[in-house]
């Protein structure tokens, strides 16, 4: 679809007020490689993100470390993903492929409806959850546009070069219609079955991306079939609304999807920069100057410009539609489950090879069968849950309703603790693969971060993990009789008791209360072991492990402070007279972590899963500015 005139002077305006900045911002690139254009603040939770753990991601950040050094330690696919975004290796495994085959699936040809049947034109859109599809406002600016558009799935080539068979579904923008011309993005409903497609989540995240940094982008040019730009547009600049890539390839189709290497959706691409002349005329590929009935694939394209991805979805959250149960599935929407690789056997399919049938017609073959007992599959999670459940804050009103605000600090301690107490209603047994991993704990990106390093991991990981190290456990207890605590200190779950088991007795409801567990690989878990929480006063200079720092007696996180400071407030008021290891001066500690890394979209999706789970919350996510009003020194033991 033709960029409208108004779009492409905008982004050309931009474009051009950034000459300065982006050209410095080249020249770092160019001389000193990907990482040195942004800043080490941006580059250390890209790091993170990719895998790295966060000590070391702050020391490549700052010079300290080179990245040599610190991707000898890494797993594969870790050091992979740092060379790569370094560019200092380049070469992709094969399961990328994969990766950009699911994620092509979700992407659509949007036909717009014109006179007698014939299309008036064609733009690219996606699905971005299971029931509704994005694309730029200038493709569908209205509900009319909507209803006489067309999202056509799976137009592309096969390998012989003949058509598949596309599928056509139809907009419903009676249903979802949602657009913002300053921003250029239209989300509209889709009528239709599109589970065999997926779908590609927006996710805010705020490390999706650094400077410099290799993009992708799958698209329906021109309307063409489907088509992919891989890695030819590298970020070269990050406005508050917009991204600019710098492209040797044609240009972007009007909602196509721009992704980074993990296939994660970084912006919604809208237009690019045309290459003009001393006169400011814009000129064709060829080098004379462009007429208006030029098609956009005759210009020459210097850059390209799309929405952030986290700009949309702050736009989306504060819209009064935000609560609407479609939106809201868009807002929340985690990582689709994989899905069967192409040409793979479903479970339980058997191959037979190639058989030849007896004078009589029948067909024998031998069969050998090898079976594995599997352990007990988690709990599934309804795929119709909520990550973040729109009523939850109206619940959590309700559920403090009857916490006073005239209570004096020994006051509001006691009616929390009884509150937190009474309705603790569904105590849960400790089985961190049941609903931790697969639920509780998860990110916004479908993923699970351990609590102390920031290490990403799948659920799926830690979940085989953990079933493996209980079934060792099992073999061991039975043959050499030895006791479950010394079997779970050999073999300990990838889970964190942020107060620690042996401070209780291993005693249930708190060994599982789901508000002090979190993921946590056993090297960080065995590093922290029982002691307290403590703040350094030179944490930032010393610390290069991957948890933390520890002294005798003395743990300090390298991540998770926060989080882990409001679930150990929360065990005190839940179980008062239990921690006799803390003393008013490591409170001190907890209310500063509480204060200085406030709770976020991760901490409240946890504290409303687990009151679904175990019927209690707790209020330092709920009421921050309640910590600094409770007199936590009441669940201290003595």
């Amino acid at each position: 679809m033709t960029i409208p005139p108004e779009v492409l002077r905008a982004t050309q305006a931009r474009f051009e007020l950034r000459q300065g900045q982006r050209r410095a911002r080249l020249e770092r690139l160019d001389v000193q490689g990907t990482g040195a254009a942004d800043t080490p603040e941006r580059l250390a939770a890209r790091l993170t993100r990719l895998g790295v753990p966060l000590p070391d991601a702050q020391a490549l950040a700052s010079g300290e470390r080179q990245p040599a050094q610190v991707a000898e330690h890494l797993p594969t696919v870790t050091r992979h993903n740092l060379e790569r975004l370094l560019g200092t290796n380049d070469l992709l495994g094969v399961a990328y492929l994969d990766l950009a085959r699911a994620a092509a699936d979700a992407v659509a040809r949007v036909v717009l409806g014109g006179a007698r049947g014939r299309p008036a034109g064609y733009g690219t859109g996606w699905l971005c959850s299971p029931r509704v599809l994005v694309t730029n406002h200038h493709v569908l600016s209205s509900p009319e546009d909507a209803r006489g558009a067309q999202a056509e799935f799976g137009y592309e080539l096969r390998p012989d070069g003949t058509l598949r068979e596309r599928v056509t579904l139809t907009l419903d923008p009676d249903t979802l219609f949602v657009t913002s011309e300053a921003l250029d993005y239209t989300l509209v409903a889709v009528r239709g079955e599109t589970q065999p497609f997926g779908y590609l989540p927006l996710l805010d995240a705020p490390d999706k991306h650094v400077v410099g940094e290799a993009l992708s982008i799958i698209q329906h040019p021109g309307g063409e079939p489907k088509q992919v730009a891989l890695r030819e547009n590298r970020l070269v600049d990050r406005l508050p609304d917009f991204l600019h890539y710098e492209t040797d390839t044609a240009p972007g189709s009007s909602g196509s999807p721009v992704f980074n290497d993990a296939w994660e959706v970084v912006a919604l691409h809208h237009s690019g920069v045309p290459r003009t002349d001393a006169q400011g005329r814009v000129l064709r590929r060829d080098g004379r100057v462009a007429s208006p009935n030029d098609p956009d694939t005759e210009l020459d394209w210097i850059a390209n410009e799309g929405v952030r991805i986290s700009r949309l979805v702050a736009d989306l959250r504060a819209r009064p539609e935000a609560a609407s149960p479609l939106l809201s599935e868009v807002l929340n929407a985690p990582r689709p489950a994989p899905r069967q690789e192409r040409g793979e056997p479903g479970p339980g399919a058997i191959h037979l090879g190639t058989v030849t049938p007896a004078p009589d017609g029948r067909v024998t073959f031998p069969v050998t069968l090898s079976l594995q007992v599997a352990p007990p599959a988690p709990a599934p999670v309804p795929e119709t849950r909520p990550y973040l459940d729109p009523d939850d804050a109206a619940q959590a009103a309700d559920y403090f309703a009857g916490v006073g605000p005239d209570l004096t600090p020994p006051q509001r301690f006691q009616a929390l603790s009884e509150v937190l107490a009474r309705t603790h209603t569904r105590p849960l047994g400790y089985d961190p693969a049941r609903h931790l991993y697969p639920w509780v704990d998860l990110w916004p990106d479908g993923l699970l971060r351990s609590l102390y390093s920031g290490r990403v991991h799948s659920p799926a990981e830690l979940i085989a993990a953990d079933r493996s190290a209980a079934e060792r456990r099992a073999r061991l207890a039975t043959q050499e009789g030895l006791d479950v605590a010394a079997l779970e200190d050999a073999l300990p779950y990838n889970c964190e008791h942020v107060v620690p088991q042996s401070w209780f007795a291993r005693r249930e409801p708190m060994r599982g209360d789901l508000h002090h567990l979190f993921a946590c690989e056993p090297a960080c878990n065995a590093f922290r072991g029982n002691t307290p929480y403590f703040d350094f006063p030179d944490h930032d200079e010393v610390v290069r492990g991957d948890c933390g720092r520890r002294e005798p007696g003395e743990f300090e996180p390298a991540a998770g402070k926060g989080a882990a400071a409001r679930a150990t407030l929360y065990f005190l008021l839940r179980y008062p007279g239990v921690v006799r290891q803390y003393a008013p001066r490591h409170l001190q500690t907890l209310l500063a972590w509480h204060a200085a890394q406030p709770p976020g979209d991760w901490e409240r999706h946890r504290n409303a899963a687990i009151f679904v789970l175990q019927g209690n919350r707790n209020p330092l996510i709920d009421r921050p500015d309640w910590a600094a009003i409770t007199d936590f020194s009441r669940g201290l033991g003595t």
